[in-house]
């Protein structure tokens, strides 16, 4: 048989290392250079105003950490920081709740008619945010389809109240929001588990709460991690919603950023809300998932 005598390229793994090594770098650049100019780039311009100084309306570039004081001390800001976390967790924690189980459906009830129910879930997020946001506010007000419902079933005699301007309404809107963006990261993890491996648990004397915790939940911590994050995160950065559909006492610490960089144009304390706001979303991010991942050991 004749030689092969065909030139031979060096491919991505029979490239020498210092060249393997360039070939990933290359191909990470466009996606590091995105994420470098748009969240590195501005987190540390906002990160260079929380430091300034502001006085007669003008920025001060000096290096102090009277923002930061003002935000922690003050007794002003940190009722709207614990609001927020508390409702974010709040959201997150229904978000969980129910699109753990749906993605289960999806994936091992109702394995034939996934990609229909699959494709409604994704339909779902292209509704418009502002008429979502109106449209609960009709469902939810004095005179609206849940109070009407209720009092056509004789459930209740008067309208109640509390459906609209408080935490309810933010929680029901920020729910319904953020249930998509639960339900595609575990559907996604759920992709990766073999069912006879839950059959197999079944079959070993666990039950089904058991061979969730056990075996599937695990196996799919990675979806559960992201959509946690996805959505205590969002929900921590909201504005818009506790404006048009919480009450007076029921606003966010984004709120009060608005209208530092809207209203009050103190940049410098606004951005120290929002550097603070981010680290303690960070934070308890990095509690609750070290919390469940010792959990499902």
């Amino acid at each position: 048989m004749a030689a092969d005598l065909t030139p031979h390229l060096p491919t991505e793994r029979t490239a020498p290392r210092p060249r393997r090594r360039a070939l990933a770098w290359l191909q990470l650049s466009p996606a590091a250079a995105y994420f470098a100019a748009l969240f590195i780039g501005p987190l540390a311009i906002l990160a260079v105003y929380s430091v300034f100084r502001f006085e007669d309306y003008q920025f001060i570039p000096a290096f102090s950490l009277e923002n930061y004081s003002e935000v922690l001390t003050s007794g002003l800001y940190l009722p709207y920081l614990v609001r927020t976390v508390e409702v974010s967790l709040i959201v997150s924690v229904i978000v969980l709740a129910l699109a753990y189980p749906f993605a289960y459906a999806l994936t091992f009830v109702f394995p034939r008619r996934r990609h229909a129910l699959y494709f409604l879930v994704l339909v779902s997020l292209f509704g418009g945010y502002l008429v979502r946001i109106y449209a609960w506010r009709t469902m939810l007000g004095r005179e609206g389809l849940i109070n009407d419902g209720l009092m056509g079933a004789g459930l209740i005699h008067h309208p109640l109240e509390f459906f609209l301007n408080s935490k309810v309404a933010i929680v029901i809107t920020l729910v319904n929001f953020y249930l998509p963006l639960g339900v595609l990261p575990i559907y996604s993890a759920m992709q990766n588990v073999p069912s006879r491996l839950i059959d197999a648990a079944h079959d070993l004397g666990s039950g089904r709460w058991h061979a969730t915790r056990r075996v599937l939940l695990p196996m799919t911590m990675q979806g559960v991690t992201a959509a946690f994050a996805f959505t205590f995160i969002a929900s921590a950065a909201e504005w818009v919603t506790p404006l048009l559909v919480g009450g007076a006492g029921d606003q966010f610490i984004g709120n009060q950023i608005q209208r530092e960089f809207g209203v009050e144009l103190n940049w410098p304390l606004g951005a120290a809300l929002a550097m603070t706001l981010i680290v303690s979303s960070l934070l308890v991010v990095a509690i609750v998932l070290a919390v469940v991942r010792r959990w499902t050991r």
